[in-house]
Formats: C-alpha cells, structure tokens, sequence
C-alpha cells in the first residue's frame, strides 16, 4: 500500500466551499477525516480525497481521485460547484437577516449531488435513528456488500449494487445495525430492480412534486425521507426536509402560530410551502444552514 503523501493533490482555485460544513452536515454519511486533515469518501465506483486550504488561503481545496486520478468532472458534479453560493447569500439575507449568521458560520457549505442509490438507501436509516448509527450502519452496509477501492489511505467501498442488496442475508443486516429496517432494505431493493433500469436517476428530470409523489408511493417512505433524496440526490433544491429541528426554526423565525402543533402531514406541507415562499428556488440550501446550526447549538 502507498503512503497518504505518495501522491499529488491537485488544487482547485476560486471555490466556495467549507469541506467539513459540507460532508458532516447530515446529507451523507460514509465520509471519513484522516489523521492528514483529508476527507475520504466514494462517488459510485470512484474514491476520492479531499483537503480544505489551510487559513490564509481562502476560496481554495485539495482533491484527488482513485483508482482513475484527475477525475474532476466527478469531484466538481458531487461538490455541486455550478452553484454560485454568494449570490444565493445576498438573497437570503435580503429575505430574512437572521440567515446572515448561519451563512457566515457556514460559508461554503453545499448540498451534494449523491449517486441516487446510495442516498435512497442510506435514508431509510434515518427514521428515528441518530447521526452516528446512521454512519455506522451504512459504513457496514458497504463493507459488506460493495466493491472494494484501493486508495493510498486503504481500501475504500463502493456502495453496493441493487442485486447485492436485494439478495442480503436479513439476520446479518439485522445484526449490523439495520434492525428491523433490515427487510425493507431488502424489500426496497427488489421493488427498484422491478423497475425501468436507472430508475431513480430519472427522477432528477421530473418535476420535483413528481419524483417526491414516486418516491412516498413505495412501502416504508414517508414525505421527509422522500425530502431528503429529493434534495441531497435528485438537484430538488426547493425540497425542503421537514423534521423537529426545521419545525423549531419554522415557529422561532416565522411562523409563531405553529408553535405547539404536531407535525401533522398539513403542518409539514405549510411549513415546506413557508419556506419555499420565502427562498424560491434554492430553499432547501437555506434550510440547511439553520439546521446545522440548530444542531450545533447556535442560533
């Protein structure tokens, strides 16, 4: 096996973009820090390094690829680098001030492109389940069942296929922390290799009211899951995931008369339909920033 520093990081220049806002903000959940400062991660059979810019150099990062090196087209499609974050900035803050915090907290936080699969899959793990079981589950879910990926750090996993999931041994993703979502995997699995292949990558052309519908008509996915595949996966910008954190937000910053009201299937649509009117296009972005910092505490 190589060293970590046997290879050459290429620089990617003029980028707004923070790596750790971006990868632990609750999108994605196989990212790994090394002890270098380099996250590690993989885009379907692709393994990729990336380093933020030490201080001093901003509007910077590092990247590389494996086991192909150069791959900036998959580096550049995943980070979502199309988006111009700066002039989303400015609309926000006209909109509502009290996003200035969080986007300078964050600044350079995005949301990823994810393979669709991985997103879909990793998702029916997160109903009331917290962050670090989430990435434990998942993480077994590839060790076990993807392809390996050498890199100089180790081997990485790809996610795995559809057939690998729909032919799964129930008991062992049971034991791997899946629990009783272990059969819907399963189940899920099949249900998606009975469909038009690249199903779910199709769904990046629907409209996003259209691919959200597809996705709360198959058994188990309710109308946040289908949020967050919409948004982290399917380029649904304006999806907004509704959950405790975003309802809290909600009633704190614009809609007091919420407060106290159970997130019925009414109140998460007028909560989705509140921010939609207030950031447009991009509103699930501007989700994102005040749930990271809902969830670090600052507000």
């Amino acid at each position: 096996m190589k060293s970590p520093s046997s290879f050459e990081m290429n620089v990617a220049h003029d980028v707004c973009i923070d790596l750790r806002a971006t990868l632990t903000s609750g999108q994605a959940f196989r990212w790994r820090e090394s002890a270098e400062g380099i996250w590690l991660g993989t885009v379907e059979r692709t393994a990729i390094a990336l380093r933020q810019s030490p201080q001093g150099a901003p509007r910077r990062f590092e990247w590389q690829t494996f086991p192909t090196p150069n791959q900036w087209r998959v580096v550049a499609d995943y980070l979502r680098l199309e988006v111009p974050l700066e002039d989303l900035y400015a609309d926000w803050e006209s909109v509502e001030p009290s996003l200035a915090e969080a986007t300078r907290r964050f600044r350079g936080l995005r949301i990823l492109r994810q393979p669709p699969q991985e997103c879909f899959f990793a998702f029916q793990c997160a109903t009331c389940n917290t962050v670090v079981k989430i990435e434990r589950s998942v993480k077994k879910l590839a060790e076990r069942y993807g392809e390996p990926i050498e890199t100089p750090f180790g081997i990485l996993h790809a996610f795995p296929a559809l057939d690998a999931l729909a032919n799964a041994d129930e008991a062992v993703l049971r034991g791997d922390l899946w629990g009783y979502r272990a059969p819907r995997v399963i189940n899920l699995a099949r249900h998606l290799l009975a469909k038009p292949p690249l199903w779910l990558e199709s769904l990046r052309e629907a409209p996003y009211l259209e691919a959200k519908a597809e996705l709360v008509a198959l058994h188990g996915i309710g109308a946040k899951i289908a949020d967050c595949i919409c948004a982290f996966c399917l380029d649904k910008d304006s999806a907004t995931p509704v959950d405790t954190h975003i309802r809290q937000i909600t009633c704190r910053l614009f809609r007091p008369d919420l407060e106290g009201k159970s997130l019925t299937p009414r109140v998460y649509d007028e909560i989705a339909r509140e921010w939609h009117s207030r950031f447009g296009e991009y509103a699930g972005w501007a989700q994102q920033y005040l749930f990271l910092a809902e969830m670090q505490g600052g507000r």
